[in-house]
C-alpha cells in the first residue's frame, strides 16, 4: 500500500468524528488535503453544515473549493474539534510539525481547541522525536539569530525557495534546525521559545488528545 494511500485511510478515518454543528479547526499539509476533500464530500452529501478555521491561506482556500464554511478564529468561540497533520510522533503522542510552514498558526489554533487530533501515515511515527525542528522568527536581525544558533550548535538554516526566504502567512521567515534525535525536547522547546526573535518553534509537545495512524496492517488509534 502506499503512502498517500494510507494518508486518505487516516483522514476519512478522522471524518467520521465530525459532528453536524461543530467548530472545526483544519491543519495544513498533504494527509489533511484528503481530509478536507472526505469533509466536503460529507457535508454535501449530508447536508452537514460546520464551521472550519484554518491554519493557512492555502488551507481556507482548499476549503472554500470545498464548499465549507471558513471563519475567522476571533469570530467563533472555542473550538470542537481540530484535525492536523504531523512530521513526526513519539509514543507520547508528542510531535514535530512545521516542514509546511504553518506552525504558527497551526499552534494557535491547536491551544484554543477541546480536542486536537493528528492523522498520519505509518512513516511518521517514530520512537523519540528526531529530524528538523521548525522555527517561525522576524525578519529584522534574523541573521545574528543564525549566528547564535550556529554557535550553539544546532545546524540552523534559512528555509528559501525560488525567489528567496520562504514567508509564512504572517509574512516571517523559517528556520530549520536540522538536530538528529532530540534528547531533552521539553528544554529544547523552552530554550528555542526564550530566543530574542523566536515567534514560534514547531515541537508540539503535551497538545495532542489522539493520533489516528494508518498502517499496513490497518488503522491505529493511539490515546
Amino acid at each position: 500500500m502506499d503512502i498517500s494511500q494510507l494518508k486518505k485511510e487516516a483522514a476519512l478515518k478522522a471524518c467520521q468524528m465530525v459532528e453536524g454543528g461543530m467548530t472545526l479547526g483544519v491543519g495544513t499539509g498533504s494527509t489533511v488535503a484528503y481530509f478536507i476533500e472526505g469533509l466536503g464530500k460529507r457535508s454535501k452529501e449530508e447536508g452537514m453544515e460546520v464551521r472550519c478555521v484554518p491554519t493557512s491561506i492555502r488551507c481556507a482556500q482548499a476549503l472554500k473549493k470545498s464548499g465549507l464554511e471558513v471563519c475567522d478564529i476571533d469570530r467563533v468561540g472555542r473550538i470542537d474539534l481540530t484535525v492536523d497533520g504531523a512530521d513526526a510522533v513519539d509514543p507520547n503522542l508528542d510531535g514535530l510539525k512545521g516542514l509546511g510552514g504553518a506552525l504558527l498558526w497551526e499552534k494557535i489554533v491547536a491551544e484554543n481547541s477541546d480536542r486536537y487530533v493528528w492523522i498520519v501515515d505509518q512513516s511518521k511515527l517514530v520512537d523519540r522525536l528526531k529530524g528538523k525542528v521548525c522555527l517561525e522568527v522576524v525578519k529584522f536581525g534574523f541573521e545574528k539569530l543564525l549566528e547564535e544558533l550556529e554557535e550553539c550548535g544546532l545546524n540552523p538554516s534559512l528555509r528559501k525557495g525560488e525567489n528567496g526566504p520562504v514567508l509564512t502567512d504572517s509574512s516571517n521567515y523559517l528556520i530549520d534546525l536540522d538536530l538528529g534525535e532530540i534528547e531533552d525536547p521539553a528544554f529544547l522547546a523552552t530554550d528555542l521559545k526564550q530566543r530574542t526573535g523566536v515567534i514560534e518553534q514547531g515541537m508540539f509537545l503535551g497538545m495532542a488528545d489522539e493520533v489516528i495512524a494508518a498502517t499496513e496492517g490497518g488503522i491505529k488509534i493511539l490515546k
